[in-house]
This record gives structure tokens, sequence and C-alpha cells, in this order.
């Protein structure tokens, strides 16, 4: 069973780096309903906030996703996937597989705009990357411009958006999403026909004996009658 660690970014942090107006609800509401999908799928989940204990996260997680929402900096909505720079990653090749596996997901299915030039230090250098074991893949997401027009109305759509980041977790881990619906095997319509008439035939000798059977029946009855008569 996967262990996946979802933090919330800047959940109760009340001075200082509080995210965007209204980014907190936003994460946090993405966060526990991704949670709960991914539980549905058979992943362990583990739930932290902005500010985590050592206990919390003192062990090899599969993956630690960190959701955010951005900042109306750019005059234009959008969002990125990023992961740790690479010289500070232990597990660097398994960030950046998880990473594109969650971003060919997640824009293509909530709408959001991918924007992967946005990667910046804050994100290379994110401050929970020097917290967990070098073992645990990292991987941050802003999930979309909290205040734009656009991405506004596509962020309040909680399904939209937790489900597109769990198809692409999904299949970071080779999980389905989608219910497998199986494909029945292809018909042999000439075995299919051959059997039909087999069948059709064994019918109709069944039939022509029992009409035999009424026949010679009727033979006796009328050889009766006759000796009594």
């Amino acid at each position: 069973m996967k262990l996946i660690c979802l933090q919330s970014g800047h959940e109760g942090v009340t001075t200082g780096a509080t995210g965007a107006p209204g980014e907190q609800e936003l994460n946090v509401r993405i966060r526990n309903r991704l949670s709960d999908i991914l539980i549905a799928k058979g992943f362990q989940v583990q739930l932290v906030n902005a500010n985590p204990t050592n206990a919390e996260i003192n062990k090899d997680f599969d993956l630690f996703l960190a959701l955010h929402g951005d900042a109306n900096i750019y005059g234009t909505g959008g969002g990125f996937v990023d992961h740790p720079e690479p010289s500070t990653d232990g597990a660097t090749v398994e960030s950046q597989r998880i990473d594109k596996e969650i971003e060919a997901e997640y824009f293509d299915h909530s709408g959001i705009v991918n924007h992967p030039e946005r990667s910046n230090a804050n994100t290379k250098y994110y401050y929970m990357w020097q917290r967990l074991s070098a073992k645990t893949p990292c991987v941050i997401m802003e999930m979309g411009v909290v205040q734009d027009a656009h991405d506004k109305v596509i962020l309040a759509d909680t399904e939209r958006v937790a489900s597109s980041i769990a198809r692409g977790i999904c299949r970071a881990f080779s999980v389905a999403y989608d219910p497998v619906i199986p494909i029945p095997p292809p018909v042999d319509w000439k075995k299919k026909y051959e059997d039909e008439v087999a069948a059709h035939n064994v019918t109709k000798n069944k039939l022509a004996i029992s009409q035999a059977q009424v026949a010679e029946a009727n033979k006796k009855i009328v050889t009766a009658q006759a000796a009594l008569a």
C-alpha cells in the first residue's frame, strides 16, 4: 500500500506567509477531498498542515505532495507542478517522474492552463524539502491562480480539481482510476451458425422420433379397436 502525505499549504499560518487571499480554504478543501479519493483507490494517506511535527513526517513516504494556489501576479490564470532542485533531492528521479505524471493528468482534466515556466526558487527550494527523508519523492502544485476570474470558477469545483490530481497520482503508481470495462471476446459467427444448425437438427430429429412414436401408438389403438369390433 502506497503512503502519500498531503500538505495543504499555509494551513494554520496566521502571520507572515499566510498565502494568497482565499488560498488556505482552497488548499484544505482540495486536500481533504483528494484524500478521500485516494483512500478509496487503496492508498494510505497522511494529512499535514503548513507546520507538521517531526513525528508526523519522520518516515519514508511514497510521495509528499504540497498543494497551493497561486497569487494573482501574472495578469492571467494558470498553474504548474514542480519538484525540488535535483541537486538537493535524494529521490529526484522519482520526484521528477511523479511530477510529470500529475502534470499530464491535472491540466488536461481540470481545464487550468499549464505554465511550467513559472517554476521558481520558492518551489524548487520549498522549506519542506529539507525536513523530509532523502527517500521521499517530493512534488508541489500551484493548482491555479486563486483570484483569477477563469481559474476561480474551476477551483471552486472541488470534485473536478481533486479528481484531476488523483488521476495523476493513480497514473504515477499504476492504479486504475476509471472502472475497467471488460471487453467481450470476439464472436466466431461461423461456429455460432454451425452450433445453431446442429441444435436445430437435434430438435428436428427428436420431433421426428416423437411423431413416429405417436404414429405407432395410434396404429396399435386402431388394431386394438378392430379386434374388439
